[in-house]
């Protein structure tokens, strides 16, 4: 059988060869485009959870609470709103994003979109990053759940937050709503009617 030839002299075969070598080097390269992308996102990620962690440092020594949330250093001009690495077009999540000063440990978390840096302290060299589900009301068990409970103000059966917000978050949300001071949650739960509930997510281990 005579094997067939292209004009440079090459059979079928070889050009083939050829063809599936270049293919494979391709995928290799955008592997590795996309690799150095992915890194260079997480670590722009880390870096804006230390920025977190050392403004709130000084945010803290002025409030009474021990968790300084995001949209407070932001308000108050220590940082501007910080864009999700991982997605140009959206802001990290002002409310899940925070610093909590507890037993002279400054733990920082820091969420954009389904990406979080969880309860890091603020010291260490590196950060861990985790990705997560939404919270959800649905209950979820296994060895990477995260529980957490979430409140709201109820008024003639209707919610006044859009949301449901953690302890320390849900107080100064009402004290700015009510222009109030509220010390803790049993003096909220004494002027208003608070509903509580358990709220669940999935957190996996990724870099």
């Amino acid at each position: 059988m005579k094997r067939s030839v292209n004009n440079k002299g090459w059979g079928s075969y070889e050009f083939l060869t050829v063809v599936v070598v270049c293919l494979i080097l391709t995928i290799i390269l955008l592997f590795v485009v996309f690799r150095l992308i992915d890194d260079e996102k997480f670590q722009v990620f880390k870096y804006n959870a230390r920025t977190i962690g050392i403004n709130a440092i000084d945010y803290q020594i002025n409030s009474d609470f021990d968790t300084v949330y995001l949209y407070e250093l932001v308000d108050d001009g220590y940082v501007t709103k910080m864009k999700n690495a991982f997605s140009g077009d959206k802001y990290c999540d002002l409310y899940e994003s925070k610093v909590e000063f507890t037993d002279n440990a400054k733990k920082v978390t820091l969420r954009c979109g389904e990406y979080l840096i969880y309860e890091q302290d603020v010291a260490d060299e590196d950060y861990d990053i985790y990705k997560i589900t939404d919270w959800s009301s649905k209950e979820m068990k296994g060895d990477n759940i995260d529980e957490n409970t979430v409140y709201n103000i109820i008024v003639d059966g209707k919610e006044i937050f859009n949301e449901y917000y953690e302890e320390e978050l849900f107080i100064k949300q009402v004290m700015a709503k009510y222009g109030k001071e509220y010390s803790s949650l049993n003096k909220i739960k004494k002027a208003y009617d608070v509903k509580e509930e358990e709220v669940y997510r999935e957190r996996v281990l990724v870099n």
